[in-house]
Parts: C-alpha cells; structure tokens; sequence
C-alpha cells in the first residue's frame, strides 16, 4: 500500500479490503470460528501495529490500520479480544495525540494570531477527544475487561500515562481512569490506591487543562481507594498548598480537593475533620481562582455559616499556624480566616460564650499585629466585634482587656491613610463598647493630630488644591470620621456660629451641632466646622459629601468623651 506505483497501491488496497472482510465475519460468526478468529488476530494485530501499520510513513497505510483496528475491536468479543486488550489500549491512547491533524498544534502555538485563547483551543481539543472513535473502542476493551486482563492491563495504562506526549493522550489516559473508577470499580478497586498517587506527579503538568482532567480524575479514584491512601492524598494537597511558591500549585490542590467533595462525597464527609478546617482557611486566598475552588468546596458541604462554630478549634489552630509563615499569602489568608470565624459564630445579637473567646483571643491577637496591608480593615472589624460579643472574656481577665486597649490605641496611631479611618473608627467602636475605660484624653491627643494635618485656617486656604489634590483628597477622607466623632446631647447654636445669617450656610446641618460639656469636644466641632465652612465656600460637591451625613452625629466616641476627668477639662479649656 505504500508502493511508488499507483496500480500497486490500488490492487493492495483492493486485497486489504477483503482481508478485513473475511477478519471481521470471522469475528461475528460466533463459537465455531472463534479458534481461527483468535489465530487471525495473533496474527494481524503486531503487524497492524508494527512499521507496515500505524508506524508506517504512508498516511494512507497508517489510516487503513487505524479503520481496521477499530473494526476488529468492535466486532470481537471478550474471549477473542481480552488477551490483546492490553496492548490495544496503550497503542489507541497513543494514536489520540498521533492522529491530531498538525494544524492545530501550529493554532495553539500561535493563538493569538487567530484572535483565539490557548484555553478555548484546548477546550475544543478536549471536546473532541471525548467524541473520538478512538475513545470508543477503548471504552469497548475496558467493557470485555474481566480479572486477568485487568491486572495484565495496569501496567500498560501507567505504560500510556508516562510516555503521552499531546494533550489528547494525556486527557484520554485521565478519562480512562474515570471509566475504571465508575463502570468498573469492583475490578478496578485493587489497583485504585497505586493511581491516586501517581495522579500526584501529573497534576503538576505545565498544560492548565491536562492538570485540571488530572485533579478531577482523582476525585473519581478516591470513590474507591482505600481511607489510608486518600488521608495521604489530603496531606499531599495541604503540602502543595501550603508549601508551593506558585499560585498554579494551590490551583491544582483546589481542584482535587472540589473534586473529591463532588464526586466522592462520602469520603469526603468520613474526612470532613480534617478536610473542612482546611478549605475554610484556603477559600480565603488571595488568589481569586484558589479562593473560587474552595469557596465552592466549602459552600457544598457546609450548610451555614454556623457551622464554623463546629470546627472553630481546628480552624484558630491551623490559623494560628500560618500566622508565623514567611509567605504573605497564607500570612494574610490565615488573618482574614479568624476575622471571618468571629463574624459566622456572632450572627445578630448573638455574644461569644468564654470557652470560644479564650479559643480565639491569642491568635486574634497574634493576627493584629505586624505592619498595615490591604485588607487588614477586615481583621480590625472582626476585632471589633469580638470587643462588643466577648465581654464574657475580657470583663474577667484584665490581662486580655489591657491588650485590647493597646491594640486599639496602637491601630488608631497608624499613618497609613487608606486604613486610618477604620482604624479611628474602631477606636471610637471599642471605646463605646468598653464602658469601664477612660481613655479622653489619648483619644484627643490622636484625634487632635488628625484634624491638625486635614484642617487648615482660612487664611491658608489658598495652599490647598481645590481641584483635587492631595489635600483635598485628605479632607474628604477623614471627613466621615470627624461626623461620627461627635457626640450627639442637644441641638443648639454654637457662638461662633450663630452670628452668621441662615443664607451663609450651604446646609441646615451647618446650624445646628450638638453643644458639649467638654472643652476639648467643642474645639474638635468648631475645627471641624470651620473645616466645613471652608469646604462650602470652595466647592459644593465637597460641602455636600462632607454634610450630608450630619444627622448621624456620635455614633462612637461619646463614652470616651463623657468620661474625661475634671482636671484632664481644665487642662484643656487653657488651650
């Protein structure tokens, strides 16, 4: 058939056709002929395999082994096929990347020429290795499999695993052990521990979707390895996820983990322990793919948010872990994972008992310190609520409410300008929420600080950028706290205010501010009045984003304010 002369290559064709003609009724003729069936295929199969088949450099010759190979597999049966079944397989996972047309493999490598993702082509590529003929007839010869010829055909599907080259026979050895896991699992079970943890080598594959058909083929395995192999298999995907320098690493520890959960769900449950700690913690991931995988973990196999409160001792220990880790990733995954427990168990109303309390404190504790980063307001409002729902704990150990002063006082310090306001806010919260502090007059001291760097006299007005520099930017950023800063006793005139006439304010908010007993208090209105004003005369965007939450006056800070001593009020009335 791959004679130079093309009358040679018709008459070869024309023989090889009746050849195959006279294999495949002997084939489906049943028990009579299947002696001389069995002596054909014994004979056609290795020279339909070797270099005059599907090695040979004829495309011709390698398509007409390729159509006879799927013809003799679907007419035979098991008594016929099984003892070839074997070989079969491994060469047929082969020929799914053989058989895969050069052009797209040119596509792939130049995706971005056709206005096409590497992603799409490959999810075209795997779409059709689902589809294949080839595919078919694998299936067929897992579907004759019996004992023997299972245990003689391992060998050559981690044979074929090894030595797949393209993406269709990596995808197509994964799919295998997919089918082997859910129509054959009986025959399959013995062998299922050996390829649960040989997946562990391939989902490391540089190709996206290779590793990904890996990590699901390995939740299909795990219906039916044995619970020591699939411990180890959980230990092997904390290690890639803790250990890894890469996001692509906790990617596919993910999506093993998403997959054992949705395809082998019992042993899921059985492992939940050990299994639900750790994917609350991961599902805070900086990453939004890694967080994405674990929040869908989580979500299908946790019914609420009360549920933290079962494994809250497992969760705070593998926090507190990863607290002390050089990574930032986990470093900031793990603080945001106890401000998220204080939240789920403090639904509503609902107060922290002591025994949780004393569980959460020292790594909350540990959690707030180091330097500011983004998303630490988040750790600072779960700080805040255990302030306000752990009175339990702090209320009878001084200790733990001596640190939470500190911590408090330390956090409004800060200087970074994107997390002060949350930080004077907490401040305000904390000192509301804990009525046995007195703590005036290092509030004033901070306060007093921020306003002299966002307030200026109206003499040095013309300093700032109107048009919206950076001070400007200030203002406007530290402005909601000033609001919540006052707190709320009457509605009357201020002195220095009530001589102005109605038509010189841009607000009936600017007319009426709470008069306060303290000293101190009225000088930080009448800065931050005057502050207003100065905003009003410049522009009237500013004036309306600066007043228009001035109803809600005091929502934080009045205890602190109130409880000033009488001297600490002298001192200050000096001023």
């Amino acid at each position: 058939m791959d004679d130079i002369k093309e009358s040679v290559r018709a008459a070869a064709r024309s023989l090889a056709r009746v050849l195959t003609g006279i294999l495949t009724r002997s084939l489906e003729a049943g028990d009579s002929a299947l002696k001389n069936a069995g002596a054909m295929l014994s004979r056609v199969l290795p020279f339909l395999l070797s270099g005059s088949g599907l090695e040979s450099s004829a495309e011709d010759t390698r398509n007409f082994a390729v159509v006879t190979l799927l013809q003799i597999v679907k007419k035979s049966n098991a008594k016929t096929l099984n003892p070839h079944s074997p070989e079969l397989v491994e060469r047929l996972l082969g020929l799914l990347s053989s058989l895969e047309p050069e052009a797209v493999n040119y596509i792939h490598l130049n995706a971005s020429k056709y206005n096409i993702t590497e992603q799409k082509l490959d999810d075209m590529r795997l779409q059709s290795v689902r589809s294949s003929p080839l595919t078919e007839s694998i299936d067929r010869c897992l579907d004759l499999a019996d004992a023997d010829t299972m245990k003689a055909l391992i060998p050559h599907i981690e044979a074929a695993m090894k030595n797949a080259v393209g993406l269709p026979s990596k995808v197509g050895c994964s799919r295998i052990l997919v089918t082997l896991s859910t129509r054959h699992n009986f025959l399959f079970k013995p062998y299922a521990d050996g390829f649960l943890k040989l997946i562990q080598k391939y989902v490391h594959d540089r190709n996206d979707t290779v590793a990904s058909s890996y990590a699901a083929s390995a939740g299909y395995v795990a219906r039916v390895a044995s619970d020591k192999q699939l411990l180890s298999t959980v230990a092997f995907c904390q290690k890639l996820y803790f250990s890894s320098e890469d996001d692509k690493s906790r990617i596919a520890a993910g999506d093993i983990i998403l997959s054992i959960s949705k395809n082998a769900a019992d042993r899921f449950t059985s492992l939940s322990s050990d299994l639900l700690p750790f994917v609350f913690l991961a599902k805070h991931d900086t990453h939004e793919t890694v967080k994405k995988l674990f929040e869908d973990t989580w979500s299908d196999n946790v019914a609420g948010s009360r549920a933290v409160l079962l494994y809250l001792k497992e969760i705070v220990a593998l926090a507190d872990q990863y607290l002390e880790s050089q990574k930032w990733v986990l470093k900031h995954s793990a603080a945001k994972t106890i401000a998220d427990s204080i939240i789920s168990i403090t639904p509503g109303t609902e107060k922290i008992d002591v025994a949780n309390a004393k569980i959460i404190w020292p790594t909350l504790d540990k959690a707030m310190g180091g330097k500011t980063w983004d998303g630490k307001e988040i750790v600072l409002e779960a700080f805040v609520r255990f302030v306000e729902r752990g009175v339990s704990l702090w209320a009878e150990d001084s200790k733990v409410a001596k640190q939470i002063e500190k911590i408090a006082i330390r956090e409004a310090k800060r200087t970074n300008k994107p997390y002060r306001p949350f930080a004077l806010e907490a401040l305000g919260k904390i000192a509301k929420a804990r009525t046995d502090l007195e703590i005036s007059g290092t509030v004033e001291e901070i306060v007093a600080a921020v306003l002299d760097e966002v307030v200026k006299d109206e003499d040095d007005g013309e300093k700032m950028d109107v048009d919206g520099g950076e001070v400007m930017k200030d203002v406007v950023l530290y402005v909601p706290f000033f609001q919540f800063l006052l707190p709320q006793h009457q509605q009357t005139l201020t002195p220095n205010i009530a001589k102005r006439r109605p038509s010189q304010h841009a607000s009936p908010h600017f007319s009426t501010l709470p008069t306060l007993p303290n000293s101190h208090l009225q000088i930080f209105r009448n800065k931050f009045l005057r502050s207003s004003l100065w905003l009003q005369r410049q522009t009237p965007r500013m004036t309306r984003m600066c007043t228009s939450p001035l109803s809600h006056l005091s929502k934080i800070s009045s205890k602190a304010c109130q409880q000033i001593s009488p001297s600490r009020s002298r001192e200050l009335s000096k001023r």
